[in-house]
C-alpha cells in the first residue's frame, strides 16, 4: 500500500471514529443491504455509506466521512461516482468493526458535539412544533370568541345582522345610476356653447393714428416750433480773500 492509500486509509478511519456509536452501527448494517458506491450520496444505482446508515435509521450528518471515503476510493475532486469494488467495502467494514470493538473514548470531542447539536435541532424542532400548536390553539379560540360575539349581537337584535358592505355597495350602484340619468337628460349641447365672454368695446371702431414723418423728410433748417427756456443761472457773489502778514 502507497503513502498516499495509506493516509487515505487513516483519515477514514479517523472520520469513522468521530461519529456517534449508533452511526456506525447503522452503517454497518445499511453495507449489506445496499449497493454500495463512491463519488455521490446516490446515482439511481446505489447509495453511499452516509446515506445507507440513514436508510437503516440513523440521521446524524457527517461532513468529514463523505470526503475521507471519496478520497480513500480515488474519486474526490474528479466529478464522477461509480460503485465500490469489494476490496473497499471489506475495508470499510473492517474499520467498522474495529471502531467498534476498540470503544475508544472520543478524544477528538467529534462523537459529543455532533450529539449535541443533534440535542439542540430535536429541541428546536419540538419548541417549534409546541410555539405553532399554541398559535393553533389561540386562532381557534380567538375565532370561537367572534362566533359567540355573532351570535350574540344576532340574538339581541332579533336575528338582525347588518350587512354594511351590501349597503355600501348598493349605495354606490345608486349613484351611478343617477349621475347617469342626469348626463342623458343634459346631453352634450352645452359642449358646443359660445362661452367667449367679449368686452363692452368690442364693436367701437378704432381711430387710426396720425402718421409720422419719415426721417428722410425731415427738414433740418426749419426753426423749431418750441422755444425751449433758458435755465435761470445764480451768481453767487465772491468770497474775499484773506490778506497774509508777515510778522
Amino acid at each position: 500500500m502507497t503513502t498516499l492509500q495509506t493516509g487515505a486509509l487513516t483519515n477514514l478511519r479517523r472520520s469513522i471514529d468521530a461519529l456517534p456509536e449508533r452511526t456506525r452501527r447503522a452503517m454497518l448494517a445499511g453495507l449489506d443491504g445496499n449497493t454500495v458506491i463512491t463519488g455521490a450520496f446516490s446515482d439511481g444505482s446505489g447509495v453511499c455509506p452516509m446515506l445507507a446508515a440513514h436508510r437503516a435509521g440513523d440521521r446524524v450528518r457527517c461532513m468529514s466521512f463523505p470526503e475521507a471515503w471519496d478520497r480513500f476510493t480515488g474519486v474526490h475532486g474528479r466529478c464522477i461516482s461509480r460503485p465500490a469494488s469489494r476490496g473497499e467495502v471489506a475495508t470499510l467494514k473492517a474499520q467498522l468493526e474495529e471502531s467498534l470493538s476498540a470503544a475508544r473514548p472520543d478524544t477528538s470531542g467529534f462523537a459529543a458535539a455532533i450529539a449535541e447539536h443533534e440535542a439542540a435541532v430535536t429541541a428546536n424542532r419540538d419548541f417549534a412544533v409546541q410555539q405553532a400548536e399554541i398559535a393553533a390553539h389561540e386562532a381557534e379560540v380567538a375565532q370561537r370568541e367572534a362566533d359567540e360575539r355573532r351570535a350574540r349581537k344576532r340574538r339581541e337584535s332579533g336575528g338582525f345582522v347588518a350587512d354594511f358592505a351590501g349597503a355600501i355597495n348598493e349605495h354606490l350602484s345608486t349613484a351611478r345610476g343617477r349621475r347617469g340619468r342626469e348626463a342623458t337628460e343634459t346631453g352634450l349641447d352645452w359642449l358646443f356653447e359660445e362661452t367667449l365672454v367679449l368686452p363692452q368695446d368690442f364693436d367701437k371702431q378704432v381711430e387710426p393714428e396720425p402718421e409720422h414723418e419719415e426721417a428722410g423728410d425731415f427738414d433740418f433748417s426749419r426753426a423749431p416750433t418750441t422755444t425751449l427756456a433758458r435755465p435761470k443761472v445764480t451768481v453767487l457773489p465772491a468770497r474775499p480773500r484773506g490778506r497774509y502778514v508777515n510778522k
